[in-house]
């Protein structure tokens, strides 16, 4: 899977999330201490790019239920909910 495919889920989760519908939302947002503990697989006290795309893929990976390698507007949703929550 190419890197840009997966950044791209991201990038709209960022956009919305500065939205105001997604703003209440209770989320690794508010805590970004969090979620980089989540993330920190080596725990090294950073986030590398390759322990982000992690999270991105098994939050997707959950998402796309019926394994097309694409989300509808309703996978999304889980999608950004489940990437706000570390990829659980």
């Amino acid at each position: 899977m190419k890197i840009a495919t997966l950044l791209a889920p991201a990038a709209i989760a960022a956009a919305l999330l500065a939205t105001p519908a997604f703003a209440d939302r209770e989320d690794l947002t508010a805590d970004p201490f969090m979620f980089m503990k989540m993330a920190d697989a080596d725990k090294d006290g950073m986030m590398s790019k390759q322990e982000a795309m992690k999270l991105v893929e098994k939050a997707f990976d959950k998402a796309d239920a019926n394994k097309r390698g694409k989300l509808d507007m309703k996978q999304l949703e889980q999608f950004l909910k489940d990437l706000m929550k570390g990829g659980a």
